[in-house]
């Protein structure tokens, strides 16, 4: 058997695409997967350090070094990697594209994040953004932040070669329920319902919007760790630490699914419920839009009018179960998990 070329893999923080991604590089490469915890801040200088030392170990015989995200974390990977001339491709996924800074959201918010975000994206040989909004895009959803988005959007004379892979879905794996859905259920995902996520991920928009529907339920999925029971609207529910195995089913049992989010990159919890079958509303932003297609509903302005407007026409549509399918087949078409084995790899081969 053909020896393995080894691949070193950089990330600050785990999540179920990035353990994905790295599945799928150890079918192709010998993966040294180098983990730098950004947590407590004032231990970023020693978590720096630790890290140069592990990619001056690593770096002898090594094929290219893949980042997930960019920020702190990148600025030695790209740096070891022009000096032993191995070539860096950094993934991106959202915040790195982003500066929000009503929402203490994007790494171009903080001036010392955005200038190792910036470096990183110079110096690096590629990068592949998970959507071409993250390239350049401008927001018209929440008029109290920026316009301008995406890493060019904000820093137009970077000139490093660029090549949008978007994630891949499983549709075996997230599918419809043999039983149908709960009538008039809506659900959304977010991994906190803190500040500033509880405003990134739309969360004050469902609770004011809930209880002018109060035939509807509402459930957010998250670690709860802000939010007091007894203060959330009857209709609305919080659920916690469903295993992500366990993802599939829970999302199948829903009508609707809400990503109402004022920034994303490519979601993966909206596309998995539209594999489930949930018919999707969701915002104007990044690449919302482009996932749902005419499959679903788009909240064009961050209001509550906006966003009522939109699950009105949702409640009122009459061939539910057409969209549903359509919404399922939409994400196996354009998004399947072949297309990003076969693209990612090709890229880093190249």
């Amino acid at each position: 058997m053909k020896k393995k070329d080894k691949l070193i893999y950089v990330f600050a923080f785990r999540s179920s695409f990035i353990r994905k991604d790295e599945e799928l590089l150890r079918k192709y490469f010998n993966v040294v997967p180098l983990f730098f915890n950004p947590l407590p801040r004032w231990k970023t200088p020693l978590s720096f350090i630790k890290q140069v030392f592990q990619l001056l170990v690593n770096i002898r015989n090594c094929k290219g070094i893949v980042c997930q995200f960019a920020g702190f974390h990148t600025v030695a990977a790209v740096i070891v990697g022009k000096l032993f001339g191995v070539k860096t491709s950094i993934i991106l996924l959202g915040a790195e594209c982003h500066n929000y800074p009503g929402i203490q959201h994007g790494n171009f918010r903080k001036k010392w994040l955005g200038k190792a975000t910036r470096f990183s994206f110079c110096w690096a040989s590629q990068l592949l953004p998970i959507d071409k909004s993250l390239i350049e895009f401008r927001n018209e959803y929440d008029l109290s932040e920026p316009r301008a988005q995406g890493f060019k959007g904000i820093n137009p004379d970077i000139q490093t070669t660029t090549q949008v892979i978007p994630h891949g879905f499983d549709g075996e794996k997230f599918k419809p329920n043999a039983n149908p859905p709960q009538a008039f259920s809506f659900i959304t995902a977010s991994s906190s319902v803190a500040p500033p996520v509880f405003q990134r991920k739309g969360i004050d928009l469902i609770l004011q919007i809930a209880p002018k529907f109060p035939r509807c339920s509402f459930t957010i999925l998250c670690k709860n760790d802000y939010l007091k029971t007894e203060d959330l609207p009857n209709n609305v529910s919080i659920l916690e630490a469903v295993p992500y195995e366990k993802l599939p089913e829970v999302l199948a049992s829903y009508q609707f699914y809400l990503q109402v989010s004022i920034a994303e990159g490519l979601p993966n919890a909206l596309c998995e419920a539209m594999l489930c079958g949930c018919i999707p509303i969701g915002s104007n932003v990044f690449a919302i839009q482009e996932v749902i297609g005419n499959t679903g509903f788009i909240v064009q302005k961050r209001s509550v009018e906006n966003l009522e407007e939109q699950i009105q026409l949702a409640l009122q549509n009459t061939d539910q179960e057409s969209l549903s399918a359509a919404a399922r087949k939409r994400i196996i078409e354009k998004f399947p998990l072949e297309s990003r084995e076969v693209s990612l790899i090709k890229a880093i081969q190249k």
